[in-house]
């Protein structure tokens, strides 16, 4: 049986005064932090192809410690992610690294310093 199509009725009365455009949002607080700046370097760290000591401008120390001890030579590919800014001056990452025999879950927060971002915290899941 074909689908029946039917006509929607407006749910209020259409106004008779003229209408005016709505107004364009105000813009960010801050710039919007781009993940990738942290996530591409980091992935290359995890798999061996980047020192992790070149992520020291970008990660705190407790962060980069995480990412050394997690480094070694494999593939691994950076999977879905999600960036959820928490205030404008905090963002916080999670997603996943496609590793060649096992999936891992990472989770990082992201502070502004100033006109940079910093990687303050970073966990990889087992």
């Amino acid at each position: 049986m074909p689908p029946r199509l039917r006509t929607l009725s407006a749910t209020k009365p259409a106004a008779a005064g003229p209408t005016t455009a709505p107004s364009a949002p105000p813009p960010p607080a801050c710039a919007p932090l781009d993940a990738r700046h942290f996530l591409f370097p980091l992935v290359e760290a995890l798999s061996g192809r980047r020192p992790p000591r070149q992520l020291s401008a970008t990660f705190a120390p407790r962060a980069l410690t995480t990412v050394t001890e997690a480094a070694a030579p494999t593939r691994a590919r950076l999977g879905r992610y999600r960036l959820c800014h928490v205030s404008p001056d905090a963002a916080e990452l999670a997603g996943t690294l496609h590793m060649p025999t096992k999936v891992r879950a990472f989770a990082a927060r992201v502070e502004r310093r100033g006109s940079r971002w910093h990687c303050t915290e970073f966990h990889l899941l087992p």
